[in-house]
């Protein structure tokens, strides 16, 4: 996760919940491109850059709830973002919320991190 799904973050609370508090939150990087958005939240696109994150483990018994509810969150539905599988720079496969649109009035944030 990155941006406000991370702990300490304004989403972290919807996010919790599902997390499963016996696993660590560890540190994690994907490929892509960080932008800061003008309403103050970030987004990430396909690209060649460092996005940095965390990567936390979901409860198996509440897998399918929390996808569902991040989905809905994320806005999925009406194509605010799309919830794609990617793997870690150090391998490991996980979910990630991609932005599917135009990025004019974004600002780059080369440094890969909200």
């Amino acid at each position: 996760m990155y941006g406000t799904l991370k702990p300490g973050q304004s989403r972290w609370p919807a996010l919790a919940y599902y997390v499963d508090s016996t696993k660590p939150v560890l540190s994690a990087e994907i490929e892509g491109q960080m932008w800061a958005t003008p309403w103050g939240w970030p987004a990430v696109t396909a690209g060649m850059n460092i996005v940095r994150g965390v990567l936390v483990t979901l409860r198996p018994d509440r897998v399918t709830e929390a996808l569902t509810r991040l989905d809905e969150i994320e806005g999925t539905s009406s194509g605010l973002f799309e919830r794609v599988a990617v793997t870690t720079r150090s391998g490991t496969p996980c979910w990630t919320y991609l932005w599917p649109g135009s990025t004019a009035g974004f600002t780059s944030l080369a440094s890969g991190e909200w």
